[in-house]
């Protein structure tokens, strides 16, 4: 049903679905009633003491794969396997960002979070959500092991770094645990939530652009025991950017509260608030004048396409949820999470569509927008873990069952706007709601997905073989609010994945494993073909590595080699040019490297190394045999941070860092109007600068502090650059 906005009323999810969540609801509520032992991620009783500099505090509990690490080295993860295990004897690569690393860079969004981490490559600059490609593919969002939704990137719901205990990055398929998915990998942010022996604090933050920021994130005991504990994490941002009329303002809230009401049970409440502000969001200047070469000359780095006094980005979005986890017997844990989510934006936006040779390379055509769509989503994780042995084996079987629900409400309308002199551009165009169509999408969809998966990781000495299977079932129902039609598309996938590791006593654990995915396709053949359904596109991989933890230490070394491998790929009907058919296949293959490096109390060093050599292997167009569009061959960083004790009072810290990122072709399927062009390497450096007195903390950030004129992306008929120099100032209070 439309209100007079045109605007659709948020719907109730269907009846099946309502009737399968009773059920599967029912058993975790049941368990939470008997309480008795001690769950993973419960606020359980506090570790040994650490000691931050001049603050004593009872230290944070031991690590598990869901809580707070302390410093920038974790030992422990469950993006992987879904189950709590150490970082060395997982059989796929991953990378941890912690909440400490996140500070000490003055990480703002996942696209920054990557910065440092091998494989990852961050494609622009854009406030509207998170832009990459993980080993040459897209890879996916979640928030503490369930997916975020995204109908689309400008209209993803968006991860608040300040708000996380970690942010993690999988490399490579991950469809065995978490079914349909991009065969690049997953990035899953875990929450802040409370446990006994949390750190406060208080923080102001101002610096370039204007910004002026607060944060804080504080906790502690409701009532006298340590049966229940709250914590509410905040910020609010007022700021400008690199480019001119480009805001980035943001409120961010998130309480959380955890119920033990005994030691074998733990209750996790979760919300979430944020609202974005950011009037124009990005660039979209032509390649002629940016890339390539503009007898008018460069285009300067903070020009934009759009419209300060139209441009509008206004995005609200709401999470609510839980994770409950009840220890059934010593053998037997039970879990469950749940989260709703609900994503309102308002946007208007006009951007370049090709720069003319007609006027002498001076004025692109523009495109006016209007986007009002509204999502929303419930994903539910129901997980029975066993750990148990049979003769000379240990096994931690996993057992799941998962749904998730998403309707999309899309609203766009789309018509040409002026033209623009992107070297003397003169702004001032207003157009009139409702736009005069070329394109309107008035469209309602709903996706569901059920998948049953099952895991067995199998020890035996010191060899754990892991063996991962799931069956999935999707549809999509999409009803056209113009023509009344309605469409459904159903697909069902079974993905797996073997693995092989050898954890030896030295420290040094090498792998082998071989995983496949899936991914639904939405479109038709061309009805001369039938007009049926896309079938799902699939990918496998093979990886195989070696991790290093010498004895002792909390340092980790990783090296992948890996081959990606994605088919069904869409690629233009070449009897029927204006439909696709599905005969494309894509291929990556290289090398990572990867050290998080712990020397000494005060001396941390991050690397990472990536070498990729991707080909388009099988298409129907004329960029059979090139490059990934869009994807670098190489990519290189580096970060260390020292601190240094003066008295017992002050300690001091520096860090500094580089970032190489290799060329890329921006355009690998050449028009006569848009020819092969690469964009080109850059290296960046940031450093940090820390002060700590008693409780209070000052740190300096900044980034590319050599101002280098570089591109973030680079597409067929657009570029964006990157940010210029940016430094930041943090006052923080701890207690």
């Amino acid at each position: 049903m439309v209100d007079t906005s045109g605007r659709a009323a948020p719907a109730s999810l269907p009846r099946a679905a309502w009737l399968l969540l009773t059920g599967l609801l029912a058993a975790p509520q049941a368990a939470l009633a008997q309480g008795t032992g001690l769950g993973s991620g419960a606020g359980a009783a506090p570790g040994d003491a650490i000691t931050l500099p001049t603050l004593s505090i009872e230290g944070r509990p031991a690590e598990t794969a869901r809580g707070p690490v302390q410093g920038y080295v974790a030992q422990r993860s469950a993006t992987g396997t879904k189950t709590d295990t150490p970082l060395i004897e997982t059989p796929q690569s991953i990378s941890v960002v912690t909440s400490d690393q996140i500070e000490a860079l003055n990480i703002g969004s996942i696209n920054e979070a990557l910065r440092y981490s091998p494989g990852a490559f961050v494609s622009g600059t854009d406030y509207r959500g998170e832009y990459f490609t993980v080993r040459g593919f897209p890879a996916d969002v979640y928030l503490d092991g369930m997916r975020v939704p995204a109908p689309v990137t400008a209209q993803s719901f968006r991860i608040e770094p300040w708000g996380m205990e970690r942010i993690e990055l999988l490399r490579g398929t991950s469809s065995a645990l978490y079914g349909q998915a991009n065969l690049g990998g997953i990035v899953n942010a875990v929450s802040k939530t409370p446990y006994l022996g949390q750190i406060n604090q208080a923080a102001l933050q101002g610096g370039s652009f204007g910004r002026i920021q607060g944060m804080w994130d504080v906790g502690g005991r409701l009532g006298s025991g340590d049966g229940l504990l709250w914590r509410m994490v905040g910020l609010v941002r007022s700021a400008g950017t690199e480019f001119d009329a480009t805001r980035d303002d943001r409120i961010y809230v998130a309480p959380s509260l955890r119920w033990q009401p005994s030691k074998d049970t733990s209750l996790v409440l979760q919300a979430s608030y944020l609202h974005d502000d950011n009037g124009v969001t990005g660039q979209w200047l032509p390649p002629q004048g940016t890339a390539l070469y503009n007898p008018n000359g460069t285009i300067p780095r903070g020009r934009i396409t759009g419209e300060p006094g139209w441009d509008t980005y206004r995005k609200t979005q709401l999470g609510l949820g839980y994770q409950l986890e009840h220890r059934l017997t010593e053998a037997v844990t039970l879990r469950q999470n749940l989260r709703y989510t609900y994503v309102d934006l308002d946007y208007k936006s006009i951007y370049a569509s090709g720069l003319s040779p007609a006027n002498q390379w001076r004025t692109v055509s523009r495109v006016a927008s209007y986007q009002v769509p509204i999502s929303q989503s419930l994903t539910l994780d129901n997980q029975a873990e066993a750990r148990f042995g049979t003769g000379p084996l240990q096994h931690t079987a996993l057992l799941g069952l998962d749904y998730r629900w998403q309707r999309v409400a899309n609203r766009t309308w789309a018509a040409a706007a002026t033209r623009l002199d992107v070297y003397a551009p003169v702004y001032g165009y207003i157009p009139a709601l409702p736009l005069g169509s070329t394109s309107t999408t008035l469209n309602n969809q709903v996706q569901n997905q059920l998948g049953l998966y099952l895991q067995d990781q199998i020890r035996w000495d010191n060899w754990i073989l892991t063996l991962t299977g799931r069956q999935d079932w999707a549809s999509v129902d999409t009803q056209n609010k113009l023509s009344q039609a309605s469409s459904t598309q159903n697909d069902s996938a079974f993905t797996g994945r073997v693995a092989l590791l050898y954890a030896s006593p030295i420290g040094v654990s090498p792998y082998v494993s071989y995983a496949t995915s899936f991914l639904p396709t939405l479109g038709t053949m061309a009805p001369q073909r039938g007009g049926g359904t896309f079938k799902p596109t699939t990918g496998d991989q093979i990886e195989v590595g070696v991790k290093y933890q010498p004895p002792g230490t909390e340092s980790l070394f990783t090296a992948a080699l890996f081959e990606l491998t994605q088919q069904n790929v869409t690629t233009t009907d070449l009897l029927f040019p204006q439909y696709s058919i599905q005969t494309g296949e894509a291929r990556s293959r290289g090398l990572e490297l990867e050290a998080r490096v712990a020397l000494t109390d005060g001396l941390s060093v991050i690397g990472a190394f990536t070498a990729q050599d991707t080909e388009v292997t099988k298409s129907t167009t004329n960029n059979l045999g090139r490059r990934l569009a869009t994807v670098p061959n190489h990519m290189a960083s580096l970060w260390g941070d020292y601190s240094y004790k003066v008295t017992d009072e002050l300690t001091l810290g520096f860090g500094a860092g580089l970032r190489y990122v290799g060329n890329i072709m921006a355009n690998n399927a050449p028009t006569a109007t848009s020819p092969i062009f690469h964009a080109p390497s850059y290296t960046l450096f940031d450093a940090m600068l820390r002060a700590d007195y008693r409780q209070w903390r000052l740190t300096v950030t900044g980034t590319n502090l050599g101002d280098e004129n570089y591109f973030a992306a680079c597409y067929a008929t657009s570029c964006s650059y990157g940010v210029g120099r940016a430094v930041y100032a943090t006052l923080a209070y701890r207690w």
